[in-house]
Parts: C-alpha cells; structure tokens; sequence
C-alpha cells in the first residue's frame, strides 16, 4: 500500500514543481538576499517551504480525494482513519526527506554549504516539523473537501509560513512584526528556529530551548490528533 502511495505521488509533476524545485529557488534566493543569515537557516526555511506546501496543499487535496475510497474499504476491513494515518505519515516523511536531500545537494554543490554532525540534528528536527506538518494536512483533507482545499489552500500555506519564518532574525521589526513573534511561540517552528541557531553559533542546544520545542510540538500534535476521526472511516 505504502508503496503505491508513494509512486503516485512520485509520478505527479505538480509534487516535483512545487515542493522539490520550487524550495530549490528559494534557497537560492534567499541565499543572495541575507547573506549574513546561517546557512542552515536559510536551509530550514528553504525546506520548510517545500514541506509546508507538500503536507498542506498537495497532500491534504490527496486525501480529500482519496478518503471515499478508504471509507468504502474500511466498510469491510478494521483499517480504521489511524491506520490511514499511519501509513500516510511513513510516506510522507520518505517524501519530506527527499525535499530536504534535494535542497542540501543544490546547497552544498552550488555554494558551499557547509557539511558537519549538526545536519543530521536539523535533519531529524526538520523529520519532526514534517511529521507534525503532515497530521495538519490530514486533519485538512478529511475534515475538507476538496474543492475548499483549493480555495483556502494558499492562505493556510502562508499562516503555516508564518509561525515559522523567524522575522526577528531576518531584520524585520515593528509593532505588527513584535505581535507576529509573540503569536510564533505558540508554535514549534519558533522553538526549531532557537535551535537550530544555537546549534550553529553554539555548537550545542540549549535545553530550556529543547524542553519548550518538545512540550509545545507534543501539545500542538496531540490538538490536531484529536480532530482526527476515530473508528472506521466512514462511520
């Protein structure tokens, strides 16, 4: 089943333009526009531009395309909406790994990225975000039509954007900008974003920093959870 999964979506350009070239040119943009910004940050944000529109836009529209199916099929066989879930997540971080792989290749071969232990750390930590990125989408596509994916697709991507982007780091500051950081701490992005600095200046995490990353992902990923049906689809 997994596997079929994963070759649909594999085989489906849309998937390859907007969530494995497109975070390409962002990295590449942003690369030439804060060049004083981390590396890795600039890779965390080049990624999660790419996850963000995988879990929230191509993935919650395929499950709201495909959740009839699974409900007829749950109909006879005790594959219940957390087994769909299940299945889905394992295909889904495949599919975010590819998106990180691809963005590090054009980093390292095009400008240098620099290669070291703590890669695989933001690589683990970005596998968390995409985990918690992709329950959302879930939650969306059965939860949504299909036809209102498409409409409200664009805005919920860039809200998602939004807790995440680390605007205090890029320079932007203000009153409306203040207020945007506050509501970023209720959030797991944000928390990602401490890290990730630390671990490049630092060259170590700082537990506070992990302790609210691990408490606020728990708490954000067991509220979305919980919007998931229970029992069999279609019941």
């Amino acid at each position: 089943m997994k596997k079929i999964q994963l070759k649909q979506v594999l085989r489906n350009k849309r998937f390859v333009l907007f969530t494995i070239i497109l975070p390409i040119g962002w990295y590449i943009f942003f690369y030439q526009l804060q060049k004083g910004v981390s590396p890795s940050i600039l890779l965390g944000i080049a990624v999660f531009i790419g996850v963000i529109g995988n879990s929230l836009a191509t993935f919650s529209k395929r499950i709201a395309s495909d959740i009839g199916f699974y409900s007829f099929e749950s109909q006879f066989t005790s594959y219940s909406v957390k087994n769909y879930l299940w299945d889905q997540s394992i295909v889904q971080l495949i599919l975010n790994s590819l998106i990180f792989l691809a963005v590090l290749v054009v980093a390292v071969l095009g400008f240098h990225f620099p290669v070291t232990t703590s890669l695989l750390v933001q690589f683990f930590l970005l596998s968390l975000m995409g985990i918690y990125f992709s329950v959302i989408g879930f939650v969306l596509g059965v939860r949504v039509d299909a036809k209102t994916i498409d409409t409200i697709g664009f805005p919920v991507i860039i809200l998602a954007a939004m807790t995440i982007i680390p605007f205090d780091t890029l320079g932007a500051s203000g009153g409306f900008m203040d207020l945007v950081g506050k509501l970023q701490r209720a959030f797991p992005g944000y928390y990602y974003t401490k890290l990730i600095q630390d671990l490049t200046e630092k060259q170590t995490i700082d537990p506070t920093q992990l302790g609210l990353f691990v408490a606020v992902f728990g708490l954000n990923l067991l509220f979305f959870y919980l919007l998931v049906p229970k029992g069999e689809m279609g019941n």
